[in-house]
């Protein structure tokens, strides 16, 4: 069975996100801020009163390729090399609210891309954004078709039940955990669907997918 790019189109959910209200909510988004060299908007997505899930929007005046280098130097959203985490920030949050926080969406909003991380677990982003951030580095000539092409949207991250049937995919945990470094859907001016970025193997997937499980 071959991949159907068009199965990628229109897949972000629509959101529909509220104004957010906490204590403590201007210090979290200045401290976004000083790490990402941006202007931060933060958004309630939440469905009731015991977790507030967060959309947190980053408009950066950097490119992609400025960022990759700026966080390879540890100057970018490098909260690790201050001795400081995203999963700290929510931690703080919930100590002074006495409420569950998670992040439902990070947008990074670039001068020549988006990059869209979504949920995939609880706490997931903020376990997994520096390893996001590393991946970005790893792999940025691969995205890139070369430095090439700057993809203008890059989605984070799709799974194979998503690419495939779930009856084609094997039932191996090691093969279906989810995490973010996986697979990735790319949007490009030139080609007219998305592409896959496989990750593991380094390479753009354009069909035969039914091979990720062999």
């Amino acid at each position: 069975m071959s991949f159907n790019p068009e199965d990628f189109e229109n897949r972000l959910p629509v959101r529909k996100t509220k104004e957010v209200s906490f204590n403590g909510l201007s210090h979290f988004i200045n401290t976004l801020e000083k790490h990402f060299f941006s202007n931060i908007s933060v958004r309630d997505n939440s469905s009731n009163d015991k977790q507030i899930n967060l959309v947190i929007e980053m408009n950066c005046n950097l490119t992609l390729m400025d960022m990759v280098i700026h966080s390879s130097k540890q100057v970018w959203g490098s909260f690790n090399h201050f001795k400081y985490s995203l999963a700290e920030e929510i931690q703080l949050l919930e100590e002074v609210n006495d409420v569950s926080f998670d992040v439902d969406e990070f947008l990074i909003n670039l001068k020549d891309t988006s990059i869209i991380i979504n949920k995939i677990y609880n706490k997931s982003i903020s376990d997994q954004l520096d390893n996001i951030f590393l991946n970005l580095e790893k792999h940025y000539l691969q995205l890139t078709k070369g430095n090439v092409e700057i993809p203008y949207e890059i989605f984070v991250a799709v799974f194979e039940e998503e690419i495939i049937p779930a009856d084609l995919v094997i039932a191996n945990t090691e093969k279906t955990q989810k995490n973010y470094s996986s697979y990735w859907a790319l949007y490009f001016d030139s080609e007219k669907d998305a592409v896959i970025y496989d990750l593991n193997n380094a390479k753009f997937i354009y069909e035969d997918l039914h091979m990720l499980n062999e």
